[in-house]
């Protein structure tokens, strides 16, 4: 399995590209924007894009759906509370100033939390971790994590905007540092750490953890 970072978009969203050399079958996780780029390396690499994956709906994950599901025919995955960002762009927290235009996508699946599928013959967990928005997840493989806005290398995701919950948000970082197993995480934004070091080092993951509302 192959992961391919591309950094895109206005607030600098991490795009996963995750693959199969031997088959070429991809998916394809937040399309932040800037679909043209993520387009070319899916042709560059000949790769046949199976499903796009939200970890949520606001619009710095999601500007480059509609172009990257005609462009390739993908499924569009998303929990069932964020499938509304699809197509009000005050619930996607968009701004008509932003340099790219929102396109109304409609998703194929809806996702409640604890939904599994075969992504590349490895085993993927959606995990529902709302807080930052309604329908915010976690997606695991293997030893990954992929973690949107929920946890970030020595922070934590936000939980003050309209649809925010900050104590939906303590219960998912508390059900994140209850993991007893190490994870490579992923997130929406900065650089990949590990589960057990943001565990050890991350004083907001540990506060928030601790949290009872």
């Amino acid at each position: 399995m192959e992961i391919k970072t591309l950094n895109v978009g206005w607030n600098g969203t991490n795009c996963y590209i995750i693959y199969d050399i031997g088959s070429g079958e991809a998916s394809v996780i937040d399309p932040g924007g800037e679909a043209e780029r993520i387009i070319a390396f899916i042709n560059e690499k000949k790769l046949k894009v199976k499903n796009i994956f939200l970890t949520h709906g606001h619009f710095d994950h999601i500007l480059g759906v509609q172009q990257l599901k005609e462009a390739t025919g993908a499924r569009l995955v998303v929990h069932e509370a964020d499938a509304v960002c699809l197509r009000d762009t005050h619930a996607a927290l968009y701004n008509s100033l932003m340099p790219e235009p929102f396109r109304v996508a409609k998703p194929d699946i809806l996702l409640k939390g604890g939904e599994r599928t075969l992504v590349n013959g490895v085993e993927m967990l959606f995990v529902h971790t709302p807080g930052h928005s309604p329908g915010s997840m976690c997606l695991f493989m293997s030893n990954v994590l992929f973690s949107g806005d929920t946890l970030f290398a020595d922070t934590i995701g936000r939980s003050d905007f309209p649809t925010s919950d900050p104590a939906a948000l303590a219960e998912s970082l508390r059900n994140l540092y209850a993991l007893n197993r190490d994870f490579v995480v992923y997130p929406g934004h900065g650089e990949p750490t590990s589960l057990f070091y943001e565990k050890e080092h991350n004083r907001d993951f540990r506060a928030w953890a601790a949290k009872r509302y």
